[in-house]
């Protein structure tokens, strides 16, 4: 006699399932680790891992990179102030 194997609930993450880990560590861009810290913080459901690691991105993205500018050399700035 066949047995059905159980469906997985779409909405919830199994932390026991690896390929479930695989494609949302892929999917959010964070590590296993992080993963099993957010679903212990706001529970199994994929939706509200996926809002608490929006804002997290989000912010990380938004950060400013340093610029770095070159003053010009004293020979560069006599160039332009002679072709003026």
């Amino acid at each position: 006699m066949r047995h059905a194997q159980p469906q997985p609930i779409r909405n919830k993450i199994d932390l026991a399932d690896p390929s479930q880990i695989r494609i949302l560590r892929r999917r959010l861009g964070i590590s296993a680790g992080d993963l099993q810290r957010v679903v212990a913080k706001v529970g199994n459901s994929i939706a509200a891992v996926c809002k608490e690691i929006e804002p997290q991105k989000a912010i990380s993205a938004t950060e400013p990179t340093p610029v770095q500018i070159e003053s010009p050399s004293p020979s560069e700035v006599g160039v332009a102030a002679s072709a003026a």
